[in-house]
């Protein structure tokens, strides 16, 4: 797959780009207040699924709009469940299946909490932004993380 290229247009929660060319997906970055400032949530992909650390990432059933994919990921992949904030940022890239459209969203987790995995993924660990910075390898991740650790 090749990796994401910035976007400028602005995310909208009303949108939705679900058609035969342009899939609709939700990134989450999910993060609670930490000892010395925001942690952020790092889940670790089984190999079979292309390992390595990501965000909450998924694609929308037909009709949902991109924030209701966002809080149902979260809620399927970790089992945070609550209010995702709009990060104002979608970027458009081609994968495996196609053209991707991809929305930024940021949940707070309350302090100490801790997800319950989906088989989507083999471990997690909490981070600085800037571990999670460095783990992430396709661009506009580390970009959203940005705008999510200011929203914070």
């Amino acid at each position: 797959m090749a990796p994401p290229t910035r976007g400028t247009r602005p995310s909208t929660t009303e949108l939705s780009l679900q058609s035969l060319r342009v899939r609709l997906k939700a990134l989450v970055w999910i993060l609670r207040p930490g000892p010395s400032g925001p942690s952020v949530l790092l889940l670790e992909r089984p190999p079979r699924r292309g390992g390595g650390e990501h965000p909450v990432t998924g694609k929308a059933d037909p009709g949902e709009n991109a924030a209701v994919c966002a809080a149902r990921e979260a809620r399927e992949e970790t089992g945070f469940d609550g209010a995702v904030v709009d990060l104002q940022f979608a970027h458009r890239y081609r994968g495996k299946k196609g053209p991707f459209e991809e929305h930024a969203f940021m949940l707070r987790a309350p302090p100490g909490a801790e997800p319950s995995l989906s088989d989507e993924h083999v471990a997690y660990r909490w981070v600085t932004p800037q571990e999670a910075r460095a783990a992430v390898r396709w661009p506009a991740q580390a970009h959203a993380l940005d705008l999510a650790v200011r929203a914070f």
